[in-house]
């Protein structure tokens, strides 16, 4: 049995598994999102969105507290053992005024990343389609439209496909306008009362 041992296997040595994991989240920033199998996506989401948390902590001491910028960069650094990237997640060098990773996510706490399911066997027909047609999923991602084909295998397969991505927005509240209705509403009530006081 397996008792406290955290973790997937994934048929790879313990050094093999840590390339791994670095190489699809370098993949991952990128290009914004990946297509892998569902297994390993759901073992880097939490080493992807460590990074990500590090790297807002970082960005947010920029300017005030220096040596804590310092540890967070090379935290991340040390993780992914690629600068550039590590620039692109806290806004070094050419995405300085291009924003990066980290200044997307500020106001949103975790949650950064998203798994969604492309085949296997157990992929339905979506709404409106025909069978021998082949579903398309349209989304938009960093203002480009995007589509992918959600293939189904009838025979099932052992590793299903799944797209693994940023996501798009930093999830801010919009504050909503006060409808003109409600002022309608008031007015048409103070008439009433002068009305029935003349």
């Amino acid at each position: 049995m397996r008792h406290q041992k955290t973790g997937r296997h994934l048929g790879r040595t313990s050094s093999h598994r840590v390339a791994l994991r670095r190489n699809l989240a370098k993949a991952l920033f990128t290009h914004g999102r990946i297509i892998t199998t569902v297994t390993k996506a759901k073992e880097i989401r939490p080493f992807v969105e460590r990074l990500i948390t590090l790297a807002r902590k970082a960005f947010g001491r920029k300017g005030t507290d220096r040596p804590a910028y310092v540890h967070y960069y090379r935290e991340i650094l040390s993780q992914l053992q690629d600068k550039a990237l590590t620039q692109k997640l806290v806004g070094e060098g050419q995405w300085r005024e291009k924003g990066c990773i980290a200044e997307r996510f500020l106001n949103r706490n975790g949650g950064y990343t998203r798994i969604m399911r492309l085949g296997g066997s157990r992929l339905g027909i979506l709404t409106g389609s025909k069978i021998g047609q082949i579903p398309v999923l349209n989304y938009k991602m960093e203002g480009q439209e995007r589509k992918v084909r959600l293939v189904g295998h009838r025979l099932g397969d052992n590793a299903p496909l799944a797209l693994f991505e940023l996501v798009e927005g930093a999830g801010e509240v919009v504050k909503e306008a006060p409808k003109p209705e409600a002022k309608k509403a008031e007015t048409s009530t103070t008439s009433r009362q002068e009305e029935k006081k003349g």
